[in-house]
């Protein structure tokens, strides 16, 4: 089964910029208001709208959302956290804990999306 994933922007090329930077998302298609990136068998759809560009801060993370999109990384977490820094974003302290044998940690990117992160066990 494939999976897909929305995001709401206020910049959709800055937004573009990040997950392609930081998970190595391609970009498939991109407009004025939207991008899709894709990456194996995950797809996601970038957004923006006028709501959107008028209700986000970035100056801090977003915790009210009451989602958090998960990506798996084979990636040690100090080479992950550093690119999602060099992009606008970070990494929350306690920068890790352990689930189902995997290295988790949340993050949020340059938006103040929250996100997590699990480390693949070979990293």
């Amino acid at each position: 089964m494939r999976t897909g994933l929305v995001i709401y922007s206020s910049s959709i090329s800055r937004l573009t910029e990040f997950y392609c930077h930081v998970f190595g998302f391609e970009v498939f298609e991109k407009d004025e208001p939207y991008a899709l990136l894709m990456a194996g068998d995950v797809e996601l759809v970038l957004l923006e709208t006028e709501i959107s560009k008028k209700a986000f801060s970035l100056d801090k993370a977003r915790d009210d959302t009451p989602i958090k999109p998960t990506f798996f990384v084979d990636a040690p977490l100090e080479r992950i956290g550093q690119k999602i820094e060099e992009k606008g974003g970070a990494v929350y302290p306690p920068k890790n804990w352990d689930f189902g044998g995997r290295q988790v940690c949340d993050a949020y990117d340059c938006e103040g999306n929250i996100f997590q992160l699990r480390i693949g066990k070979n990293a």
